[in-house]
């Protein structure tokens, strides 16, 4: 993939005592600055109430995803390079 290319990238954010709802008003507000940003994407969110844990998964260059992330609020521990993988639907492989 060229360095000009959108990818996906993670964001970890922990946030102790963290609610489906203010994660669901956060992600409202980073769509929001999303679309005034052209080329980044907020894809989903991930909670994990019981780790206090939430993921952000967003498409874009590293640098728009990061100021796109600072500007919506989000508090996050690191910003991580990633790919998301979808598996063959009625295919099964037998562990070797």
């Amino acid at each position: 993939m060229s360095s000009d290319q959108p990818m996906g990238f993670l964001v970890e954010c922990y946030w102790p005592g963290v609610s489906e709802e203010r994660v669901a008003a956060l992600a409202d507000r980073a769509r929001a600055a999303a679309s005034e940003r052209h080329g980044v994407d907020l894809v989903e969110s991930i909670v994990i109430p019981a780790d206090g844990t939430v993921f952000w998964l967003f498409e874009g260059h590293e640098d728009d995803v990061r100021a796109l992330a600072l500007e919506a609020g989000l508090t996050f521990e690191r910003i991580l390079g990633s790919r998301r993988i979808e598996g063959s639907k009625g295919t099964r492989e037998e562990p070797q």
